[in-house]
């Protein structure tokens, strides 16, 4: 965890501490100087988003509910550039998986489910806050890890050791001379061919066992001393799975955990063939019931058991799994981008004269021709007036002759 070429600094130290177990739930003592660490620091919000992002996914209960709690806490009271850079598609991603996981815990589920709706009542008009007030209606993008490990509960659990389907048949030997097939150096074979040989031994055995006649009556008790034991494995794993430290254990190497999830594989079995056999509907629904349950905490170990060294929402594996986003959310992810907006519309004539306009400044002006030329009429009879009518001088019907120049 340590020696992870991602930063690590006082973010991710104190994000440590303030998710521990000395804090509540709701406790927001010491959020305060997170917050500062993050804005000194150019990769604060990224480093902040990524170790969240570990507390949700490999944290007990009150680990995932603490980091909730400082996530809202940080988005409430941090500037815009936190905003935009710590809601990544890892941690979004996340986010979608805790709220919508069956293997999270009902108290995350909870929580998340509130603030989502919080954040998208909250951020609705915020720019960039776009994808973050979608979460509360979207659902994992990616293939979810529950889905794969219940495939390889299903093939690991289901089909090595369940009974045939269908009809049976047996060869056995008769009393005739018997045929060896081989010679003498196959008596000193390998310690592997013989492991082979008592596995195939184990398996015949077993299959005979489940290919025998099935008879309710004489298996009643046994079935039903299995139904018990299968509600009572299936419960005692996931309380085993809770108790275990991911952040420095695998799942895998706890011993309890290991021995509780062997018990859990071979009674599923045994409610398998219970299943294939009874038909009365008084023990069929009990059965069905049981094998979910086994299968519900069948799928909790395969996915819990994952090293912390290995995280799997990195930027990393998402390009490797070749996730892309869905067509459907390509315009919400572009809701605030607009390209060649359309024209404004014109503004409408105003039907009212404006405050503050002058009358002569708003109307159009009108010209009366009558008035006018009464108004030039009264210039050209004014005596002051040297270019009016009194004093034109009218121009002769014929004109005199004038000097001119003659060439000497």
């Amino acid at each position: 965890m340590f020696h992870s070429s991602k930063p690590y600094s006082a973010v991710s130290v104190q994000i440590e501490v303030l998710t521990g177990e000395q804090y509540e739930v709701e406790d927001s003592s010491g959020i305060v100087d997170l917050i500062e660490a993050i804005r000194i620091q150019a990769s604060g919000p990224t480093e902040a988003s990524r170790a969240l992002r570990k507390k949700l996914k490999y944290g007990n209960i009150h680990r995932q509910l603490r980091s909730l709690t400082i996530l809202d806490f940080l988005i409430q009271n941090t500037g815009d550039r936190f905003l935009r850079e710590f809601a990544d598609e890892p941690l979004l991603e996340r986010l979608r998986i805790a709220a919508t996981d069956p293997v999270s815990d009902p108290l995350v589920k909870q929580k998340c489910k509130q603030l989502f709706g919080q954040w998208a009542a909250s951020y609705k008009n915020t720019p960039g806050m776009e994808r973050v007030t979608a979460l509360y209606r979207q659902l994992p993008k990616r293939k979810q890890p529950a889905t794969q490990a219940k495939a390889k509960v299903l093939r690991e659990s289901g089909t090595s050791k369940d009974p045939p389907l269908g009809h049976s048949v047996s060869i056995s030997a008769g009393n005739g001379p018997s045929t060896v097939v081989g010679n003498s150096k196959h008596k000193h074979s390998s310690s592997k061919s013989l492991k082979k040989e008592k596995k195939e031994k184990k398996e015949k055995k077993e299959k005979k066992i489940y290919t025998r006649p099935f008879n309710l009556e004489r298996e009643k008790s046994e079935m039903l001393q299995t139904l018990a034991s299968s509600s009572l494995a299936s419960t005692n794993l996931l309380n085993a799975l809770k108790l275990v430290n991911r952040e420095t254990h695998r799942v895998s190497e706890d011993v309890e955990c290991l021995q509780r999830f062997e018990t859990c594989k071979e009674l599923r079995r045994q409610i398998l063939r219970y299943i294939q056999h009874v038909e009365s509907e008084e023990y069929l629904g009990s059965l069905i019931h049981a094998n979910e349950e086994l299968v519900t905490a069948l799928m909790a170990f395969e996915v819990l058991d994952k090293s912390v060294d290995y995280d799997s929402d990195s930027d990393q594996d998402v390009l490797e799994t070749g996730w892309t986003p869905d067509r459907d959310d390509v315009p919400e992810a572009f809701a605030g981008l607009s390209i060649n907006p359309p024209k404004p519309p014109r503004p409408a004539r105003p039907l009212s004269m404006p405050v503050g306009s002058s009358p002569s400044q708003s109307r159009p002006r009108i010209y009366d021709s009558a008035s006018s030329d009464s108004d030039s009429d009264e210039d050209d009879d004014d005596e002051d007036n040297p270019f009016g009518d009194r004093n034109a001088i009218r121009t002769p019907r014929l004109e005199q002759s004038q000097p001119t120049w003659r060439e000497v």
